[in-house]
């Protein structure tokens, strides 16, 4: 079983769009809201290769191995495609 993370700013459009596709489509997922801290926000960017925000991730419940999926079109696209199910489907 996996969740999503969502990793941004409180104020961005693009992380907000995440988080409504993710209730869209009753996907679990916690959000982090990375705010007054631009160490922070290197840092994030840095471990998982993003230049922006938002930083999504699938995670595995079980292992905690992440995964990076992107940013919103990442997961818009990852969605459309049905890979969310795809991945959900392996866990049974």
């Amino acid at each position: 079983m996996h969740y999503y993370k969502v990793i941004g700013y409180g104020s961005c459009p693009w992380c907000q769009r995440a988080n409504s596709l993710l209730l869209q489509e009753k996907l679990p997922f916690v959000a982090t809201w990375i705010e007054n801290s631009w160490a922070l926000v290197h840092h994030y960017k840095t471990n998982y290769g993003m230049d922006t925000v938002p930083i999504v991730l699938k995670v595995n419940f079980e292992t905690g191995e992440e995964h990076v999926i992107g940013g919103f079109t990442d997961l818009k696209e990852y969605i459309d495609q049905g890979l969310h199910e795809e991945s959900d489907k392996e866990a049974d």
